[in-house]
């Protein structure tokens, strides 16, 4: 009896201590929980808009695991996500976002928030994914998010972030990418290891012949596949180095700076590169020809340079290309290369403002993927290639401003996806096709073709004209031939001397006086003028204009009854003629 209590004794001591024992963790546990949740209703304080009241569920009475949007640990009941992105939520982001300790992910992306980035985020060491795009957030890069060494990505594209880029983003070593683009910023720091680097949109500024070597520092990131410097103030030539960046390469964007010199040609080493824009620099020379080893180029982007100098043929290996802009270099010339029938999977391709010359390659109709084509602005000459029609997906031709001539291929109607045929100012001629694609005449532009008709009014004037010219000259020859045949004389009444021999030989004929014979030549030459006209209602009618030739003919024959001649004019003229007409 006396050894069973005291085994009941020993269990309830064993029972007490571990009661006192567990006490402090779940009370832990409990208040941890408790932190989080004031952190979010802190945070939620800072909202002063939410258009679509998605932060309501979020209230004291009950969990933060249970809210919307916020992501908890299975294990420990902690908050561990916070993804508020694209909800359009008015406000700043509150410091005490810097106690949710257990954070590694915070999306706060596509809204409205303002001020600046809290100080109390590098107190989040676990936070692996920040991303604050597309705010209006305020002020500097904060040292304090080089105590986020577990971070991975770091985007905070599209702010209104200053100052410089800080050094101290070296120290981060698992960040993979860093996305600065579209800021006020206006320095470089250390470049760390990364795969994404953009700072593309800011205020950065470099100048001198080395004004880009800071792209050097970049040739030990083996992991770099994105580079984006664009639409900033870098001054100076492109440096040989650039092709030791990494071969996994595959986006590089250095347009909008002001970038001088030759593209070099290490840049061949990038076999990886998938898309280079260099547009809107001062970029001169001669399109390398080793840029057709970058089998791999799906976009290729040299608009608005200084190039000069002939299209490489070399440019026709990039099967893989889809988009290619070479617009607005105007010194580029000559024709384009046979080679370019290889890029078969193209679909936009804007080679207008320059001064490329010859015929329109009838192989551009090969290519089945093209959707726009622009080649205004040049010299091209010849005929419209047919082949184009077979381009079923075409929806932008501009061929405008060039000297191509002849007729529009009736092909072209079979463009059913053309949402703009730009031909105008051009030496086209003939009748503008009238069906398919052309029916619709506002997606149309001619103008600038003088000898274009557009419609079937002015291709019949047009046409008329010219028929009822040649129709009246021919009726002009046969009454001169039907006058002179009768008096056996030709060109009686243009040729005096002529003239005077016949009266010589035959006496008793009795021609008409010079002043008749004149009078019957303006006769015939105004009958052919009047049937001439530009408008068709200010034309002769064809009986009144036969009439008016019988009646000169008759004036110049006139003679004696008794010496009437034997050929029946009136069954030579008055019949024969009006049924060949």
């Amino acid at each position: 009896m006396a050894f069973i209590l005291l085994s009941r004794c020993v269990a309830v001591f064993v029972f007490l201590l571990s009661s006192q024992s567990a006490l402090p963790v779940r009370k832990a546990a409990a208040l941890s929980l408790y932190t989080d949740k004031e952190a979010l209703l802190s945070f939620k304080s800072q909202v002063t808009i939410d258009p679509l009241n998605t932060l309501s569920s979020w209230n004291s009475s009950s969990s933060p695991c249970n809210w919307t949007r916020v992501s908890c640990s299975q294990v420990n009941q902690r908050v561990i996500g916070l993804d508020l992105s694209g909800l359009r939520l008015t406000g700043s982001v509150s410091p005490h976002i810097g106690n949710l300790s257990f954070l590694r992910s915070l999306h706060l992306q596509e809204n409205q928030f303002a001020g600046v980035i809290p100080d109390q985020i590098g107190s989040l060491s676990r936070l692996s994914v920040l991303n604050m795009s597309h705010n209006s957030i305020t002020g500097p890069i904060p040292l304090n998010l080089t105590k986020c060494l577990n971070l991975q990505i770091l985007d905070l594209m599209q702010n209104e972030i200053s100052g410089v880029i800080p050094e101290e983003l070296s120290s981060l070593k698992s960040l993979e990418i860093l996305n600065l683009g579209k800021n006020n910023l206006s320095g470089l720091g250390n470049l760390p290891e990364l795969q994404m680097y953009n700072i593309g949109y800011n205020l950065i500024k470099s100048s001198g012949d080395e004004g880009l070597n800071f792209l050097t520092s970049l040739v030990n990131s083996s992991h770099l596949n994105f580079l984006a410097i664009d639409g900033n103030l870098l001054e100076g030539p492109i440096p040989e180095s650039i092709g030791n960046l990494s071969s996994s390469l595959r986006s590089l964007y250095l347009g909008g700076n002001r970038i001088h010199g030759r593209i070099p040609a290490s840049i061949r080493h990038l076999r990886s590169l998938a898309l280079l824009n260099i547009s809107y620099n001062y970029v001169s020379g001669e399109i390398p020809p080793e840029i057709g080893e970058l089998t791999n180029l799906q976009e290729l982007h040299l608009a608005a340079n200084k190039m000069s100098g002939r299209i490489p043929n070399s440019l026709g290996k990039l099967q893989k290309l889809n988009a290619i802009d070479l617009s607005a270099n105007e010194l580029l010339t000559g024709p384009l290369p046979q080679e370019i029938k290889g890029l078969q999977n193209v679909a936009a391709v804007d080679f207008s403002h320059n001064h490329l010359t010859g015929s329109i390659p009838d192989t551009i109709g090969s290519w089945k993927s093209l959707e726009k084509l622009f080649m205004d602005d040049n010299m091209f000459s010849g005929a419209i290639p047919a082949t184009l029609g077979d381009v079923k997906g075409l929806e932008i031709l501009d061929l405008s401003s060039n000297q191509i001539s002849g007729m529009i291929p009736n092909n072209l109607e079979k463009l059913q996806a053309l949402q703009l045929l730009n031909l105008s100012f051009n030496d086209l001629e003939g009748l503008l096709p009238q069906e398919g694609a052309f029916r619709n005449l506002s997606r149309i532009h001619v103008e600038g073709n003088s000898k274009l008709c557009v419609d079937l009014t002015c291709w019949n004037n047009q046409h008329g004209k010219k028929t009822s010219t040649a129709i009246y000259i021919v009726i002009a020859s046969i009454a001169a031939v039907a006058v002179c045949s009768v008096i056996a004389v030709l060109l009686c009444v243009v040729d005096p001397e002529l003239l005077l021999s016949i009266q010589d030989s035959q006496p008793d004929a009795r021609f008409t006086s010079p002043g008749k014979q004149r009078e019957c030549l303006i006769s015939v030459l105004g009958v052919g003028l009047s049937r001439t006209a530009d408008s068709p209602d200010q034309r002769a009618d064809m009986r009144d204009s036969l009439q008016k030739l019988k009646t000169a003919r008759d004036t110049l024959l006139r003679q004696p009854l008794d010496h009437k001649p034997d050929l029946d004019l009136e069954a030579g003229i008055g019949e024969s003629s009006m049924n060949s007409f």
